[in-house]
């Protein structure tokens, strides 16, 4: 059992996280300060140093967390199919496609440090190689995924995994800048269903012009 004030500290933890979230999504990673954000956690200036090295290493930590919530919520989803379901490649990026859907519901403010994060990426270092790091993971999995897809005839020989793959968190990713430039503008399930289903249109990679 953890100790009382090791409880404490996670859940101070927690709490400047939680207000990090609410001051980035509201203004911007450049408007944002560490003042802001202890004042919008109720503890003192110092505090947030004593648990991240500035705003750029507490901007990444959410990042971080928004991305281990997800995963955990896709892992859970795949683990509740039923075994069939559970040998489809298919049916696992539909599984991906409803969680990422879920998780950008559940967790907006989260998910709006994450869209910013992207276009941070071209101008800090620091947050331009956390980004490229998680996609690199990101698209060695759904690369694997589509491969055994189309070598159990679930999608067309000809497909090329690593462009599906890339369309699909493509697709994604411009989904979530839609859904906070417009919130509720369309179906988050019904859109994630559909771009589950961009691998079967695609063309094998000779075919394509580079």
């Amino acid at each position: 059992m953890p100790r009382i004030g090791e409880r404490a500290r996670a859940a101070r933890r927690e709490r400047i996280l939680a207000a990090a979230a609410a001051c980035f999504a509201r203004a911007g990673y450049h408007a944002t300060t560490m003042a802001g954000v202890a004042a919008a956690a109720g503890v003192s200036k110092g505090t947030p140093y004593l648990y991240f090295d500035g705003k750029q290493d507490l901007f990444r930590a959410l990042r971080g967390e928004w991305d281990c919530g997800l995963a955990a919520r896709a892992e859970a989803a795949i683990a509740a199919l039923p075994a069939g379901e559970r040998r489809s490649p298919r049916a696992i990026l539909r599984v991906i496609a409803a969680a990422v859907a879920d998780h950008v519901q559940a967790e907006t403010q989260v998910c709006r440090v994450l869209v910013e994060a992207r276009a941070l990426a071209a101008h800090e270092p620091a947050i331009a190689a956390a980004v490229r790091a998680g996609d690199a993971r990101i698209h060695e999995r759904l690369t694997a995924l589509i491969a055994a897809g189309i070598a159990a005839g679930e999608w067309p020989p000809g497909t090329d995994p690593a462009l599906a793959a890339r369309l699909f968190t493509a697709g994604l990713h411009g989904l979530m800048a839609q859904w906070h430039l417009e919130p509720g503008s369309f179906c988050w399930d019904a859109a994630a269903a559909a771009l589950a289903e961009i691998p079967a249109s695609l063309p094998a990679p000779g075919k394509l012009v580079r």
